[in-house]
């Protein structure tokens, strides 16, 4: 066919083997050791990392052609010793028997078994330290902007406010939602639209290069929870997606990650240069953003530590491994600690269920508590930087083996404990949803307060969580050295 490319990812292969071997050789071999659940365990977490930043998908078009797997089985390997220098076969069980029976490498260790295992563990821990130590250097940006004088770091929060208040409310944003539902609503004729704005950009935390977060309510789903989305929903993204397409001089750099739990269409705003994820199923992210601003209303140092962490995350180059979301959480959460902020339990106790507004099984209304209404003082802007330094000592030393980031009820929940902490409206929906509970072995856990079976950092691996343990320390460091 004339002009068109065929592609194959380089992993696909790989992993169509993988899927295979495991299938074919679990039949004979279903028992387990410590180094075959070692290696497993490794292949699930490098799976979800890649897939974690593995964003951008490559969708077969006119001139792009994906290549099937059924192309797979002319293709075969064939296993080499390079020690022996001895071919062993094409199939994975050859391997094992070379290696149990005459390889020279199994013959040379049989000797001292024990002490060979207990090198290599060495060896791995070596690796691990070596990268860890590499993946934890502060960039020079970052130690500059750490060390820098409190006055001076004031004056960029000041500074990086008013930008955030300026960005909240731009008039280009009625452009984008004016152009967006001229594109949208001749597509679903019988269907009411609307769009809801939220994230860092109107909650007043963002930057000039910062996303603008759209909910795109098609057909009144605003009330309606998806734990994934439904086959509607990814029906809704793709009429969108390729109504854009028509539209390349208002819309450009069309990306669509639709295998993301919330999926999004990524996509730049021509006219205004601003880029946009606009998603059909998370109506939560606006109740969240409206409820981040009620807390940066209550206490102003919120806001301004927010907007410090988020600037030090880009400057430690973690901008993808942890969302600005759930940083702001976590200072919310260390705020509650020192009882600067209530619990959001608090602020959901005296609710009227039956009359508040309620996404599934989620509640989403909240009181309006002043601080006098919770006998809390207003603390001092200047003291944000404080703040922040007592931040990072405090989750570089958390213990999130065991405890859970809970903002819900603002103090640490120990996992075992935490099912049965939980109110009713989380146990009943893990009880018709067992799948759909919160995973304790994740590395790192922070509840949204809205979602309670959400894990924010589910895609922060133990290896970025290490990297940002480091990073804290090394920064409260940094800071406590400046302020002396």
């Amino acid at each position: 066919m004339a002009g068109v490319q065929h592609y194959l990812h380089p992993i696909t292969y790989e992993a169509n083997i993988f899927a295979k071997t495991l299938e074919e050789l679990g039949k004979n071999y279903s028992v387990l050791d410590p180094e075959l659940i070692e290696s497993l365990e490794n292949v699930m977490q490098i799976i979800d990392s890649f897939l974690d930043k593995a964003k951008t998908e490559i969708v077969p078009t006119q001139h792009t052609k994906l290549i099937k797997a059924d192309a797979f089985k002319h293709i075969c390997r064939t296993y080499r010793c390079t020690l022996c220098r001895k071919d062993l076969g094409k199939t994975g069980n050859c391997v094992p028997l070379h290696l149990t029976q005459d390889c020279k490498f199994t013959v040379g260790i049989a000797k001292n078994p024990i002490a060979t295992e207990e090198e290599r563990r060495r060896k791995r821990e070596e690796k691990k330290n070596s990268r860890l130590q590499q993946a934890v250097v502060l960039r020079k940006k970052a130690k500059c902007f750490l060390s820098s004088t409190l006055h001076a770091a004031l004056t960029m929060l000041g500074e990086a406010a008013i930008v955030g208040d300026k960005l909240k409310c731009l008039p280009a944003y009625n452009d984008i939602e004016n152009d967006l539902l001229g594109l949208i609503k001749p597509l679903f004729p019988n269907q009411s639209i609307k769009v809801y704005k939220f994230g860092s950009r109107i909650c007043g935390v963002g930057s000039r290069d910062s996303d603008l977060d759209l909910f795109v309510d098609i057909g009144d789903t605003f009330k309606i929870y998806e734990n994934r989305a439904s086959k509607e929903t990814l029906a809704k993204m793709q009429v969108v997606q390729k109504a854009l397409k028509n539209h390349p001089k208002t819309w450009k750099c069309l990306v669509a990650v639709d295998k993301a739990r919330v999926p999004i269409l990524k996509i730049i705003h021509a006219p205004t240069s601003i880029e946009c994820d606009i998603n059909f199923s998370n109506s939560l992210g606006y109740v969240n953003t409206l409820l981040l601003e009620y807390i940066f209303s209550l206490q102003p140092v919120a806001r301004l530590m927010c907007i410090y962490i988020k600037k030090w995350k880009h400057h430690i180059g973690f901008d993808k491994e942890i969302s600005t979301y759930s940083m702001n959480l976590m200072v919310i959460f260390y705020l509650q600690t020192l009882d600067i902020l209530p619990p959001f339990e608090k602020l959901f106790r005296n609710v009227d269920v039956e009359n508040s507004l309620q996404v599934g099984p989620w509640l989403g209304s909240y009181q309006q508590l002043t601080l006098n209404d919770l006998n809390i003082k207003l603390v001092d802007f200047n003291k944000a930087r404080t703040y922040v330094e007592e931040f990072f000592v405090y989750f570089s030393a958390f213990e999130y083996e065991n405890m859970v980031v809970c903002p819900y009820f603002g103090v640490g929940i120990k996992k075992e404990k935490f099912d049965m902490l939980m109110p009713n409206r989380y146990t009943s929906y893990i009880k018709d949803n067992p799948d759909f509970g919160v995973e304790f072995k994740k590395p790192m856990i922070v509840q949204d307060p809205f979602q309670l079976n959400r894990n924010v950092t589910n895609g922060v691996t133990e290896f970025h969580l290490k990297v940002i343990k480091e990073f804290m320390a090394k920064s409260a460091d940094i800071i406590a050295q400046t302020r002396n």
